[in-house]
């Protein structure tokens, strides 16, 4: 759950409580919530038992980072407690505590736009080879947001700066009217690389609204939005 939100931390510490991730926890599911003010990711996975009652918190991204690694060195149930100030993580071997960052976590509930006209599904592989090999022309010094026009049946990709043009196609379900929209690279890759899910559903609205991508199975358990890069007319 972790590896999958923790890429969406925010860096800017002008608003240091979503340089964490926030933990929502009920009796019956644990969410996890990332967000960095261009993008954010969400997580829901099912827990095995709660006391003391729901609760939340937001861990910091560095601690975070130390906590993904505990767990991908053990298969044992992760217990998590929490403090006034801080919380600790604990297996049957290791134990890591942190404090706990305050401040006014993003509503992301009333921020993720669910009712979106454009509704498209595509397989995953295939959209992130594209954008791979649109990027080509893309770095840290030439960058360009990659040009999207979801047709009817296929998303026309492209990208443009001083390395060169590259232009690609990628098949998909549905029809998208045409909307042209523009999107950093690395967002869009960064979500199709934790959605662990062989197709994906893409929910749009304009070409300024965000992107909602979540799993064509399980939507409930993964969500990704991201907004979108404006583009240069004619470029």
């Amino acid at each position: 759950m972790i590896e999958g939100t923790s890429f969406a931390v925010s860096t800017n510490e002008s608003r240091i409580v979503h340089t964490g991730s926030l933990f929502e926890i009920t009796d019956k599911d644990m969410t996890v919530v990332s967000v960095d003010g261009f993008r954010l990711a969400m997580r829901k996975e099912k827990i095995e038992k709660l006391e003391g009652g729901a609760f939340s918190f937001v861990a910091p991204g560095t601690a975070l980072n130390e906590v993904e690694k505990i767990c991908a060195e053990t298969d044992d149930v992760i217990t998590i407690i929490l403090g006034s100030r801080h919380v600790q993580f604990m297996t049957s071997g290791t134990m890591l505590i942190c404090r706990r960052l305050e401040g006014d976590f993003l509503d992301y509930r009333n921020a993720i736009p669910r009712k979106n006209s454009i509704s498209i599904m595509a397989e995953t592989k295939a959209l992130m080879d594209s954008i791979d090999r649109v990027s080509v022309v893309i770095s840290d010094k030439l960058k360009s947001p990659v040009r999207c026009v979801f047709g009817e049946g296929q998303i026309s990709l492209s990208a443009k700066t001083g390395n060169g043009d590259s232009k690609d196609v990628c098949k998909m379900e549905g029809d998208g009217q045409g909307l042209e929209i523009g999107f950093n690279n690395r967002y869009l890759m960064d979500a199709l690389r934790y959605v662990s899910a062989e197709k994906i559903k893409i929910e749009l609205n304009s070409s300024i609204s965000p992107c909602i991508i979540v799993p064509t199975e399980g939507e409930e358990n993964f969500l990704y939005m991201v907004l979108p890069v404006r583009l240069k007319a004619n470029a």
